[in-house]
């Protein structure tokens, strides 16, 4: 079975830690209350995606259920921060209210924290895929499935490091575009691993290449700024890993 990947490495001081934003709520114990204002909410940005039927409209009411959802999820993550497990039964009843509305919220173990699965930011990019939001959209896509995808399949990193390039090519100036470059870049270093684990010297060669090469230009690009001090251990590291691996 795949088991979600663990991101230790990358997780420097915490810099690319997944952002736990204020709300309305902020520091303010979850209660049914609030859980019930959320859940709302979401149906309410239900009701408006199903009503609507010209395009623009469409994709502004879908990513506006999209950000509901994703409410709900710092919501929760918030309630995790502050009390723990305090209110696992509140918890649960939220997760479930949401799934009962269409929106996929879940646990996890090696995380300690939730992740909305992103099934509205799809159906925004289905929509609209070069549109206003699409950016955004596609950045909350990268970063859940970075955090929640598995390190030793080589087709679902091969995937996602496409997704993350493509996004760097696409949106280079993207507040957060430093983020999936290092994403990239512990992706692009875990293909690597997969093919010294399968002694596929050609593969390992290949990734080699393209994480030296990709770290050099991160660190070019962000060389006053904490992520380029990043890129720069990380290929430090990669060049040790290399090196004690063969």
């Amino acid at each position: 079975m795949n088991s979600p990947r663990l991101r230790v490495t990358i997780l420097t001081h915490g810099i690319l830690l997944l952002l736990v934003v204020g709300s309305a709520h902020a520091h303010i114990p979850l209660s049914p209350a609030i859980l019930d204002d959320a859940l709302d909410d979401i149906e309410q940005a239900q009701v408006t995606v199903n009503g609507e039927n010209e395009t623009a409209a469409l994709a502004a009411a879908i990513y506006d259920l999209a950000l509901k959802a994703t409410g709900l999820m710092l919501l929760l993550n918030q309630e995790i921060q502050l009390h723990g497990m305090d209110q696992q039964s509140l918890l649960d009843a939220a997760v479930s209210g949401a799934a009962g509305l269409g929106i996929e919220i879940t646990w996890s173990e090696d995380h300690q924290r939730y992740f909305y699965t992103g099934g509205a930011y799809r159906r925004y990019l289905d929509t609209m895929p070069d549109g206003l939001n699409a950016a955004n959209s596609r950045y909350h896509l990268i970063e859940t499935g970075f955090y929640r995808g598995n390190a030793g399949n080589r087709e679902d990193l091969a995937a996602r490091a496409a997704m993350e390039s493509d996004f760097l090519r696409r949106y280079p100036e993207f507040g957060n575009a430093g983020r999936v470059a290092m994403f990239l870049a512990i992706d692009y270093r875990d293909l690597w691993r997969t093919c010294r684990s399968a002694d596929d010297s050609e593969c390992m060669d290949r990734y080699s290449k393209l994480n030296r090469d990709h770290l050099a230009a991160v660190s070019a690009r962000y060389a006053d700024d904490t992520i380029g001090k990043l890129a720069r251990a990380q290929l430090q590291r990669f060049e040790a890993e290399i090196t004690n691996g063969q």
